[in-house]
């Protein structure tokens, strides 16, 4: 594949994971004035978790298809009912149809990402497509941190009507370069869902297992962005804005990993080292000096960041060839089960008949526990690959 080739085909998936990725932290910051005005209150958590359930719904059948029909197609299905979905939101006179229209969105994107990492893994060598899944991350990570400012913005100016629209050029452009995506010819009967497929891979050990350390990826990646906050406002005091501030050290540690990622991929150490900076700096959030549990977040995002590039790097170097859309999709399924299976749960510490001092400090000894667990996964393919 030549060079030019390389960077549209890089341009068109970061650009499309990015447009997702603003819009999840730019309604994020929309959703309390979108729900006053539309009159819904009692839906509030559907705007984000319809997206999410849309989107891990349909991961499994894209991800099939895209591996029998080429990425491209698929990848273009996906940002047509991403643009669809994202039109009809801004016009949304009710409620209901909002959610309607996002999980339009949604669907789009059980469509993108599989097809997003099997095109990556299907033009570039290992070595290569560690970088750029590297690239990939940081899109994501910097599109999630610009998009609370954007949907800010836009919600206490012009209205959130309009900053919807912020991510359509994004979503245009990864359409107009998803050519250099690889596709193949249509076989008989591809529409068929085959049951035996998603079996057969699951068969496989070593990608069960990575499936399994992408959910506690999602449970201390979310978890720390989700329970750091808490922190700093029940046990400093803190207002929410200052808190928000003192949260970036986090999503800047998460930058640095995910960039790093990609040169670090060939080093023996790298994955046991990450999962071991985010056991030691977890618990020491909850200490008392600021300045230290600046530190510990950053730490511990540096950690999380390196993880997630290099488990999809694994998880297609262990799967067939021809099934590395569903592989990906495997990631991304563990991923959104840990997050959101576990995050919830970690909240029951905060129901237990104990301060809040205390519940916190289960929280992120809990999450610290789920980081031992991957050390322990990082050990294990470590001396799986020396053997």
């Amino acid at each position: 594949m030549n060079t030019r080739n390389t960077h549209r085909t890089l341009t068109a998936t970061a650009s499309g994971m990015a447009a997702s990725g603003i819009m999840q932290t730019l309604l994020a910051n929309a959703t309390p004035r979108i729900v006053d005005e539309l009159a819904a209150p009692e839906l509030y958590g559907l705007v984000a978790g319809s997206y999410l359930i849309a989107s891990t719904v349909t991961l499994p059948l894209f991800a099939q298809y895209a591996d029998r029909l080429g990425p491209r197609r698929i990848f273009v299905i996906g940002h047509l009912c991403f643009v669809i979905g994202t039109i009809a939101m801004v016009p949304a006179p009710s409620m209901p149809a909002f959610i309607a229209a996002r999980i339009m969105q949604g669907v789009g994107a059980g469509a993108i990402a599989p097809a997003a990492l099997a095109s990556l893994g299907l033009l570039l060598d290992e070595q290569a497509r560690a970088r750029a899944f590297s690239q990939l991350a940081v899109a994501q990570v910097v599109a999630n941190v610009v998009g609370g400012p954007i949907g800010g913005w836009f919600t206490d100016g012009p209205g959130w009507r309009p900053g919807l629209l912020t991510v359509l050029p994004l979503s245009l452009t990864s359409l107009l370069l998803a050519t250099s995506l690889p596709t193949a010819e249509a076989p008989s009967q591809w529409w068929r869902v085959s049951l035996r497929e998603q079996f057969d891979l699951w068969r496989i050990r070593s990608l069960r297992r990575l499936a399994g350390v992408a959910a506690l990826v999602g449970l201390v990646s979310l978890g720390l962005l989700t329970y750091a906050p808490l922190v700093l406002q029940s046990l400093h005091g803190l207002r929410a804005t200052t808190a928000g501030w003192l949260l970036a050290p986090a999503l800047v540690g998460i930058g640095l990993g995910t960039a790093a990622s990609g040169r670090l991929a060939d080093r023996r150490w790298t994955r046991p080292v990450s999962w071991a900076l985010a056991t030691c700096c977890l618990p020491l959030v909850l200490l008392p000096h600021l300045g230290v549990v600046a530190i510990a977040l950053m730490g511990a995002g540096v950690g999380i960041g390196i993880t997630f590039p290099l488990l999809l790097l694994d998880i297609q170097t262990a799967a067939p060839h021809d099934r590395l859309a569903q592989a990906g999709a495997m990631a991304q399924l563990g991923r959104n089960a840990g997050a959101g299976l576990g995050v919830p749960a970690l909240s029951l510490w905060l129901l237990a008949w104990m301060p809040t001092s205390r519940a916190l400090a289960a929280v992120f000894l809990t999450m610290s526990l789920a980081a031992v667990i991957g050390l322990a996964a990082a050990l294990r393919h470590r001396n799986k690959e020396s053997a």
